[in-house]
Formats: C-alpha cells, sequence, structure tokens
C-alpha cells in the first residue's frame, strides 16, 4: 500500500480505492490518501488529463506538505538508475525539482534533469 498525494482540480470527486474501502477527495480539493494502492503510470497519465495531480509519496518519505527539502538534480538522477527504487519514487522527486512542468515519460524526465544539473 501507498500513501498518495492528490490535488483534484477537475470538477468531479475522484474516488481512490484504499485498504477497506474508497478514499474520496472532492472536486477542486487536496488530500493526502493514505493505505491506497499505488498508481500505474497509465492512471496518473490518465487523471492528469482530467486535471488531477497524482504524487507518491515514497517509502520512510515525509509527505510533500511536511516541508521536505528537494534533492539536488544529482542525486534524483541516480534515483533513475537504482533497481530499488520504483519510478513513482524517481518522478516525485523530479517534481519537486522540477515543478508544474515535470514530463511525464522517465526519458522525458532524465533529460530534464540532466538539463538542470548543467544550469550554474
Amino acid at each position: 500500500m501507498a500513501e498518495i498525494n492528490v490535488k483534484n482540480g477537475s470538477h468531479v470527486d475522484k474516488a481512490f480505492k484504499v485498504k477497506g474501502g474508497h478514499h474520496v477527495v472532492p472536486a477542486g480539493k487536496a488530500d493526502t490518501v493514505r493505505d491506497a494502492r499505488e498508481p500505474t503510470e497509465e492512471q496518473i497519465d490518465a487523471l492528469a488529463r482530467d486535471g488531477v495531480k497524482v504524487t507518491v509519496v515514497a517509502d520512510g518519505e515525509k509527505t510533500a506538505d511536511a516541508g521536505d527539502q528537494p534533492k539536488n538534480a544529482t542525486e534524483v538522477l541516480a534515483m533513475a538508475n537504482d533497481p530499488a527504487v520504483q519510478f513513482m519514487s524517481f518522478k516525485s522527486a523530479a517534481a519537486k525539482l522540477l515543478g508544474e512542468k515535470t514530463p511525464s515519460k522517465k526519458d522525458e524526465i532524465i533529460a530534464a534533469l540532466e538539463e538542470l544539473a548543467t544550469q550554474p
């Protein structure tokens, strides 16, 4: 089970399957969904097309609103090649550096991080 941060920018409520039932994030609201089934990249992309931003919180990582300091681009790039790091954990760390313009595909994220790493 995973912890995910959801910012529902759509006009309808969104339900996420959690242990023991569902967790509904109302339209226009943001919430942390705990004990959720980890969404696939395709599900996250589909939700993004509906205006819903989903970020998976890595195991042992604090929620985004807890004031975590983002890693630097080199550290996040190292996560991309580590087989022990799940894609969504890597994408979440990259999103902290790249912001709202974070690409959805791994190779595009890597290219954006490499560009960021070379900037002074």
